[in-house]
């Protein structure tokens, strides 16, 4: 009896230890690091660089050349349409002013001369030598008009250069720039006693200030022509603007431009950046801005625009992705000697970073990250 349970349990020993040293020379299933399909969001998104903009901004010039006389407002002021906001003064040439004052001269001689022919033809008229529609009275008459009108032109020229106003008409004309909105000044661009170039220059006029309505803001920024084909008014957006950068501003795109902004630029300006060389212009509107955030002009900004959008679906990172030809597949870890097999799978879409699996996994299902593979898939 002591016989056989020694056998017995040197048996079991030999049977233990065998095990021990098959499992322990066997080849183990290889490591690798997962990761596990998710649920998620994925947005194919546009994103353009601009800046936050008011909606409506003018920039003030004069119809008058002159220096700067006055200046009425200061830089931030909200002001009303009709509000004055800047006087020039005439600053004529001694040249311009001599001609001036020689034309009136010409045009009140030229009156005189006129009434006197008018005048001698009416008392032929009157002792009936001569018709009423006798042509040489008519012409006078017409004349007399004619030079009439001709001194009232001349001598409103001579007030517009000498004080800077004259009242043709109905009309009155003046010097004084205006407000021609509701607005805020923005800028102010000149000085007293500055010169100022008007708008009937054959030089660019000069821009005495901007004026623009605060209370509604826009983005304008650009895309490139690839996201700029998918762009359609109506698209949602959302901004991040740079001195606030933890608040999301959301608006919607309401316009798209139809000619790149780059298409006349010249094609050996070699300092021209190539990055944007065929940016297309875009707004967007209807900002919902937050109580707590004042917005100004010239803000730069980042808008990034929904093109499509997958919610509550399968979800992996894009670096988990094989490829053979243009089928995509994920390598699934298993208890085999190679340690994984190959999953074919079916993908939707993708924001640069995570992608939609709509076929061939499973919800927390793990995927090796083949981006720590080093392609040992591929032995």
């Amino acid at each position: 009896m002591g016989k056989t349970w020694v056998i017995s349990a040197a048996c079991a020993l030999l049977i233990v230890g065998g095990s021990y040293f098959y499992l322990e020379s066997a080849p183990k299933p290889k490591g690798f690091p997962t990761i596990k399909v998710q649920k998620g969001t994925i947005e194919k998104q546009a994103v353009a660089v601009g800046n936050i903009v008011p909606s409506h901004s003018i920039s003030i010039k004069s119809q008058f050349n002159g220096i700067v006389g006055k200046i009425y407002v200061k830089v931030g002021q909200s002001i009303k349409q009709g509000e004055p906001l800047i006087e020039v003064r005439p600053n004529p040439t001694p040249q311009n002013l001599t001609d001036a004052l020689t034309d009136l001269m010409r045009s009140e001689a030229d009156l005189e001369a006129a009434i006197k022919t008018l005048s001698n033809l009416e008392i032929l008229v009157n002792k009936d030598i001569i018709p009423k529609n006798y042509n040489d009275y008519i012409s006078a008459r017409s004349k007399l008009k004619s030079t009439q009108a001709d001194v009232l032109q001349k001598r409103q020229k001579l007030a517009l250069i000498r004080g800077g106003e004259a009242t043709i008409g109905n009309a009155s004309f003046t010097s004084t720039i205006y407000a021609p909105i509701d607005g805020t000044v923005l800028n102010r661009k000149v000085e007293i006693g500055e010169p100022i170039i008007s708008t009937e220059s054959s030089q660019a006029a000069t821009e005495v200030m901007s004026v623009a309505d605060m209370n509604n803001f826009i983005f304008k920024g650009s895309v490139n022509e690839h996201d700029a084909a998918l762009l359609s008014p109506g698209m949602s957006a959302r901004l991040t603007i740079a001195p606030y950068p933890d608040v999301e501003i959301s608006g919607t795109l309401t316009k798209v431009a139809l000619q790149s902004d780059k298409l006349n630029t010249q094609k050996n300006n070699k300092s021209a950046q190539k990055s944007f060389e065929n940016g297309f212009g875009i707004e967007i509107g209807e900002l919902k801005v937050p109580k707590n955030v004042s917005l100004r002009s010239g803000f730069s900004a980042t808008a990034r625009i929904t093109l499509s959008k997958s919610e509550n679906t399968l979800t992996l990172p894009e670096r988990a992705l094989q490829f053979d030809g243009n089928a995509p597949y994920v390598l699934i870890p298993n208890s085999s000697a190679q340690g994984f097999h190959k999953q074919k799978i079916i993908l939707g879409l993708s924001d640069g970073i995570n992608v939609e699996v709509l076929e061939g996994v499973a919800l927390h299902q793990e995927i090796i990250d083949y981006s720590m593979f080093n392609g040992a898939a591929d032995d």
